[in-house]
Formats: structure tokens, C-alpha cells, sequence
């Protein structure tokens, strides 16, 4: 039989086979769902940002763990297991690691950050450039950014407690523009912290539906329709969003020609680029975004995690009694605790964990893609359906997690100290070729603003006029992140010798800013 001949019939058995395995998979049953409306499917009953992860999670329990759903035509697909999650976005990576689209965020300059940008050669590259100097065996290097404003947290929580949420967001954005671009925040008056701001209010306004998620053609509709709040809104942020994108990046590029550049990711990039001759428009975009992308989720997130910490401190005391007695039997009372505490403090990073499981920073992740037709567990799961793993609900599965609602940071001990339960990393940090690159400094940033509040405050509740404690109410406010919403808290030294080590701490702090 001759070569063309055989390769003609070859393409020809793959080609029915292809075929004939498709028409099998549409025959499969969807994964079941609520009841949907006609033609719109389940859009009317579609929940909140807010409350759409607990929703989720009860509506699994009734439809299990891997739930379709239908948004005018468009198939969703809602997991609510690390089973189910690991079998498609980690051992089925390929066909999941693509991305929807994300209408308002690419119309406003976000198109090719690294955590919305489709799966294919330009995220690789992305992913590359990101990936390498935040592995785990080289994140340690940042370590004395991560003490340094430490000490800046607690002198701020010190002389205005007040300020506290603002303050842990400094915390977060300041390491994180020390390491993106060598920029150090001394003030909250600093320009880059106010832009992190501006972004974060940014990425909530656009959390909200709008007709750019039917269809691109709404676009042209004009301002003054009802509903088309976006085209205004696009049409006035974009330009601050790209400022804010492009701006640090261009800093640094007069910095380097002035010979007064810090060691950062970007001088780094900045200076092997132009070795090798390869600064370029088109790889200080690059640079840009991947800049924009570290000092985004990594900033904000810590900040979320932070603040949920304190929010559980407050209502469980006992535990936070706990972490104070180890806290003092192995570090003392005549210094605050650093990273060389670390393995000899094992209920602290219990905590640090529960806090992340208790509530993860990201309920619902960002949004997987199927880029192929497939099969799983008897169902059909068709290409483009958008996929959701519900972290609140693998991070609350009984099966892996005794009294899961409760705040129990010695679940994580092993037995016989606690009940050996194993940390969900995709349920936080992500699953497949989408896990988050920046886990192992945000582990860091985590732990050591955890430990240091801990050795140096007591969190309580609030009084009222009459002496009454005040019983909190922590609720979270959610778009693609959670975040505590305003809570009565009251953020007291432990001992005057605690404020007396904050004091020393940020004075040592100072006196090396300025001979640095």
C-alpha cells in the first residue's frame, strides 16, 4: 500500500473515531443542576458575589459535587470537592487551564495579566518570567523586606489601632513593592500604595454583571442607555489603570539610567533585557504586566488573609491565648519573634493555616476553561464550559475536616497532639497549571505579620458606654476576593514591654532606611 494511501486512511479512522467518541459524550447526561428557566437558564437565580459560594456549597449537597448550570446558553460547571477538582484541574490540566473571558477586565487594560490571560505560548512565557524567582528555595531572600515591615505593622497598630485595616494593607503592598520594583513605601501618603487602592476599588466595581458578559456588542451602545454604566466607566479608568501599570515600570528604567535603581524583579528583567539586547516595546509590556500581576495578587491577597486573622483572634480567645503561651516559651519576652522561630512554633502555623482554610481568600477562584469536549464520571462536560472549583466547599468537606464551620487551628497537628487533617493547597492556592506562583511569599507574609501581632498585642473585643462587651459580627464583603468587612476590634500591647521591643524594632528599622 503506498505511503499516501495508508496515511489518507489513517486520517480517515482518526477522524470517525473522533467523531463517533463525540457523539457518545453528547449522548452522556450534563452533571446535574437546579431547575433552569427557559432559554435563560439559571440566570434569574444566579447569587451574589457575596453569598454565591455558601449558596453553591448548599446547592451541592443536593446535586453533589460536580454541578452544571446554565447562564444564557453558556454551560457552567461548579466543583465542590478536591476530588472532583484534582481529577480536572490537575491530572486533566490540559484540557482545564485555559480561560474564560473577562469582558470589563480586558477592556480596561487587564487583557494579558498573567491570572486572566487565555493558556497557550504567551502565558508560558508570562508564567516563566514570574515563576522562577518565587520558587520555594528562593523566596527566603525576602525574608528581611518581610521582618522590616513587620516592625512598620505593629508600630502603626501601636500609635493608632484605629487604622488597623489600612495598616495591613500597607504591610502587604509595601513588601511587595520593595520586591517588584525596589520602591520602599515610608508614608501612607506614598504614590504607588494610593494606586494600589485605586486598583482595589477598580477590580470591585467590575466584579458587578453587565451586558458586556452577554455579548460584545453592547459595546457600542451609548452611554446614556440604561444599563450601559460600563461604557462610561470603561472609557474613565482605563487610562488610570494603565498608568498605574506602566508607570513603576518606567521609574525604574530612569532609575537605572541615573545609577540609583534598588535590587528589584523588574531592574533585574530590566538589566538582562538590555544586555542581551532585547529591550523592546513589546518586552517592556511583558515586563509590565508581570510586574503589575505580582504586586496585585500578591498584595491583596496577604491583606485579606491578615485581616481575616485578626477577625478569628477576636472571637476565640482561648486559641489565641494558646498561640501566646508558645510564642512566649520559645521566643521569649526580650525580642519579637522572626523566620528562625519558625519550626518551633507549630500551633502558629496552624493558625496561619486555619486561618486560610477557615475562610480562603479566593471562595471561588478565577474561572477555569474546558478546551475540549470530555467525559467524567459517566457525565459530558462540553468544550467552553466554564469551570469553578467552590473552595468553600472543599475547604468545609466533612469528610476531610471534622466540625468544618469551627476555627480550629489544631486539626492540623499531627496525632495524637491534633487530629492530623492535611491543609487544602488547591482549595487556597489554586490547582493544575494555574496554582498560584507567589504561594510560598505569601505563606511567608502571612506567618510573620501572624506571629509578630501575636507576641505583641491582645486582640479583644470592643465596650460600649455602659462597660458591655460588644459581640462582634464579621461578614465579608466577596468579589473574585474576600475581605472582612469593618469590625469593632480593640488592639491592645500586651504588656508595656511589648510596645517597648515595637518601639525599638521600628526605630532600628528607621536608622537603617536612611543609611540605605
Amino acid at each position: 500500500m503506498d505511503l499516501p494511501v495508508l496515511l489518507v486512511l489513517v486520517s480517515l479512522s482518526v477522524l470517525v473515531f473522533v467523531q463517533a467518541t463525540r457523539r457518545r459524550r453528547m449522548r452522556l447526561p450534563y452533571p446535574p443542576g437546579p431547575p433552569a428557566d427557559p432559554l435563560i437558564g439559571h440566570l434569574r437565580m444566579m447569587p451574589d458575589s457575596d453569598v454565591a459560594p455558601e449558596v453553591f456549597h448548599g446547592w451541592a449537597k443536593q446535586y453533589g459535587d460536580v454541578m452544571s448550570l446554565n447562564v444564557l446558553g453558556k454551560p457552567l460547571l461548579i466543583l465542590s470537592s478536591e476530588e472532583a477538582a484534582m481529577d480536572l484541574l490537575d491530572k486533566r490540566s490540559l484540557t482545564y487551564s485555559d480561560r474564560p473571558s473577562f469582558p470589563m477586565l480586558e477592556r480596561l487594560g487587564w487583557k494579558d495579566v498573567l491570572v486572566f490571560v487565555p493558556y497557550g505560548q504567551y502565558f508560558k512565557k508570562l508564567r516563566k518570567m514570574i515563576q522562577v524567582p518565587f520558587e520555594k528555595e528562593k523566596v527566603s531572600t525576602f525574608r528581611s523586606i518581610e521582618e522590616q515591615e513587620a516592625c512598620v505593622l505593629l508600630y502603626n497598630l501601636l500609635n493608632d489601632p484605629v487604622g488597623m485595616d489600612r495598616y495591613v494593607h500597607r504591610y502587604s503592598s509595601a513588601i511587595i513593592l520593595e520586591i517588584s520594583y525596589g520602591h520602599r513605601v515610608l508614608s501612607n501618603d506614598d504614590e504607588y500604595f494610593k494606586a494600589a487602592e485605586i486598583i482595589l476599588h477598580v477590580l470591585h466595581d467590575v466584579s458587578r454583571p453587565s451586558l458586556l458578559d452577554v455579548s460584545p456588542i453592547f459595546e457600542k451602545l451609548p452611554a446614556w442607555f440604561p444599563g450601559a454604566w460600563f461604557v462610561k466607566y470603561i472609557r474613565e479608568t482605563k487610562p488610570v489603570v494603565l498608568h498605574n501599570i506602566q508607570m513603576p515600570v518606567a521609574d525604574v528604567q530612569k532609575q537605572l539610567v541615573a545609577g540609583t535603581a534598588k535590587q528589584s524583579f523588574v531592574s533585574q528583567h530590566l538589566e538582562d533585557l538590555t544586555r542581551e539586547g532585547q529591550l523592546t516595546p513589546e518586552s517592556l509590556y511583558d515586563l509590565s504586566m508581570v510586574a503589575h500581576m505580582i504586586f496585585g495578587g500578591g498584595s491583596e491577597t496577604s491583606w485579606h488573609t491578615i485581616m481575616t486573622f485578626i477577625a478569628c483572634m477576636l472571637t476565640n480567645p482561648d486559641i489565641q491565648r494558646k498561640a501566646q503561651e508558645e510564642i512566649d516559651r520559645v521566643v521569649g519576652n526580650s525580642r519579637l519573634p522572626d523566620f528562625t522561630d519558625r519550626d518551633s512554633l507549630p500551633y502558629i502555623e496552624c493558625i496561619a493555616q486555619e486561618t486560610m482554610r477557615w475562610h480562603p481568600v479566593a471562595p471561588l477562584g478565577v474561572p477555569h476553561k474546558a478546551t475540549e469536549d470530555d467525559e467524567y464520571r459517566g457525565m459530558y462536560i462540553p468544550k467552553g464550559t466554564t469551570i469553578m472549583a467552590n473552595a468553600r466547599s472543599i475547604t468545609w468537606d466533612e469528610r476531610h475536616f471534622h466540625d468544618p464551620l469551627t476555627f480550629k487551628p489544631e486539626r492540623f497537628l499531627p496525632k495524637p497532639e491534633g487530629a492530623g487533617e492535611v491543609f487544602p493547597q488547591g482549595g487556597i492556592f489554586g490547582w493544575g497549571r494555574r496554582i498560584c506562583p507567589g504561594r510560598y511569599l505569601a505563606d511567608n507574609m502571612v506567618w510573620i505579620a501572624v506571629v509578630n501581632i501575636l507576641a505583641a498585642f491582645d486582640v479583644r473585643k470592643t465596650k460600649d458606654a455602659d462597660g458591655n462587651i460588644i459581640e462582634p459580627q464579621i461578614e465579608f464583603i466577596t468579589s473574585i476576593t474576600s475581605h472582612p468587612k469593618p469590625f469593632l476590634c480593640d488592639l491592645k500591647p500586651r504588656s508595656e514591654n511589648a510596645a517597648k521591643l515595637i518601639r525599638q524594632a521600628y526605630d532600628m528599622h528607621m536608622a537603617n532606611v536612611a543609611t540605605s
